[in-house]
This record gives C-alpha cells, sequence and structure tokens, in this order.
C-alpha cells in the first residue's frame, strides 16, 4: 500500500526561527547560522505587472525557491518529519510518500493511518 502526500505550497510555509534552530542542531556554528539568519530573515518582494509595481511585502516565512540554497535548507527542515514512523518513508522536495506490504489490512491501515497522524503532529509543530 502507498500512501503520498504533497503540502501545497510547501517551500513557502518553511518557518525561519525553525530552521535557523535545525541547522544549529546539526552543527552549523554561529558565523555561518549567522549568515543563514541574513539570507533568511527581512527578505522582502514586489511585482511589477504592466509598468506598475505592488506594494512592497516582507516575507515572513519560506526558502528562496530559485536558489541553490533554497531546496537543501527545506530538506534540512523537514528532515526530522521521518521520526518514529512505522512505515517506509520516502522523502522527494515537497512530497513524501509512506509504504507498506500488505499483510493484514487491517493492521497496515493501523500503522500508515498512525504514520500520517505524526506527519500531521510535527506539520502542527514544525
Amino acid at each position: 500500500m502507498l500512501l503520498l502526500c504533497d503540502v501545497s505550497k510547501a517551500f513557502d510555509r518553511v518557518w525561519h526561527r525553525g530552521l535557523i534552530l535545525k541547522l544549529h542542531a546539526v552543527g552549523i556554528s554561529s558565523r555561518l547560522l549567522d549568515w543563514f539568519g541574513n539570507y533568511l530573515y527581512d527578505r522582502k518582494q514586489r511585482i511589477y505587472l504592466n509598468g506598475v509595481y505592488s506594494n512592497t511585502v516582507i516575507i515572513e516565512a519560506g526558502v528562496p525557491q530559485c536558489s541553490i540554497l533554497g531546496p537543501l535548507l527545506f530538506l534540512i527542515y523537514i528532515n526530522d518529519i521521518v521520526s518514529d514512523i512505522s512505515s517506509n518513508v520516502k522523502l522527494f522536495a515537497d512530497d513524501t510518500s509512506l509504504s507498506m506490504v500488505v499483510e493484514s489490512p487491517i493492521i497496515t491501515a493501523d500503522i500508515l493511518n498512525d504514520g500520517l497522524q505524526k506527519i500531521n503532529s510535527w506539520t502542527n509543530n514544525a
């Protein structure tokens, strides 16, 4: 059995402070950690369309998607999503899959539902 999960706008939802904490947890030192903080915090954007600029808005979450660092930072951010899940878990960018060989449909369903509940809990606390 295979469950496929896709979080809409996942790259846009990365909590900057949480990412900095996770970078520190994987051993990023203070100077480099400061650099990442400067890279993430106080980002701004605006749109130019038909000769008119929109208002500038501050980006309070997310990693830059059209960058080399964006996908790497996203993977560091979600890497602990697989903690304590009994089924097979595969991560690819913002897609997560849970799979199991079905020997007992009821046990398999229970294990996969438990994994989904843990992923849901992680998303509420990340």
